[in-house]
């Protein structure tokens, strides 16, 4: 596989390598698709029917929203606080919760929760919402965290999933990811074609993973596929405190 691997990746490399005044010429992007069992023993949590992911986060989100149909919203968000702000019992809050706040659409406008979701605490502020708040510690969403906290400590990276605002489950259904992205002639890159090489394999090896190449686009200036122009690097940060990846 290696060898095939390496001829692909040279080959959607050399296709736009013949533009010398580009930095960008070369670009490259390897998805490593994997299978729909790969993360079987995840633990999983929804707060309930028509919630989905607040943001296009990994899969280790913990935002979730609906649209309730009435001109209001529910977003629920966990590992929240402690904050500047009174506790559940009127005193200092000295434990992380987890939030659902129910409000008209325009009242989310301004807290920011879409960047962070500590944001959500700015809905005290709002006559009109809704609070209910409970302990993080033993809430299914602890859980959920804490698997992809180790797995990140193991792997070095997190895979991602559905992309909620644009379009779907690129790979399809259920299949999360990871996405490398390698612009030889550029020294803002994580790394060349042979250490992305390498890492796909080994992630390939471990997962059972499928493996796709994409050339760069000049004109468009982007990398073809089914991300389109929204390039979501996977940065495997730490390879050498990563034990899953060494061989």
């Amino acid at each position: 596989m290696k060898r095939s691997l390496r001829r692909q990746i040279e080959r959607k490399i050399n296709q736009t390598w013949t533009s010398k005044d580009r930095m960008d010429r070369g670009t490259v992007g390897v998805a490593v698709i994997f299978p729909k069992d790969a993360f079987a023993d995840v633990p999983t949590w929804t707060p309930g029917p028509g919630f989905g992911a607040l943001n296009n986060e990994s899969v280790s989100n913990s935002a979730f929203i609906r649209d309730n149909g009435d001109g209001t919203e529910t977003i629920v968000v966990g590992g929240i606080g402690p904050a500047q702000r009174p506790g559940r019992d009127g005193g200092v809050w000295t434990e992380e919760e987890v939030w659902t706040v129910t409000a008209p659409v325009e009242a989310f406008d301004g807290c920011g929760v879409g960047n962070s979701v500590q944001g959500i605490t700015s809905m005290m502020d709002k006559p009109e919402a809704v609070i209910h708040r409970e302990p993080y510690a033993g809430h299914p969403l602890e859980a959920l965290e804490t698997y992809w906290e180790n797995f990140q400590k193991r792997w070095g990276f997190q895979p991602e999933g559905e992309l909620r605002f644009e379009g779907g489950w690129p790979f399809g259904e259920g299949r999360e990811w990871a996405y490398f992205v390698c612009t030889p002639d550029s020294y803002h890159d994580e790394g060349n074609e042979v250490v992305m090489l390498n890492r796909v394999l080994r992630l390939a090896d471990l997962f059972g993973a499928e493996v796709r190449v994409y050339p760069y686009n000049l004109q468009k200036r982007q990398i073809t596929g089914p991300l389109g122009d929204t390039i979501r690097r996977t940065y495997i940060r730490n390879v050498k405190n990563a034990p899953a990846l060494q061989k």
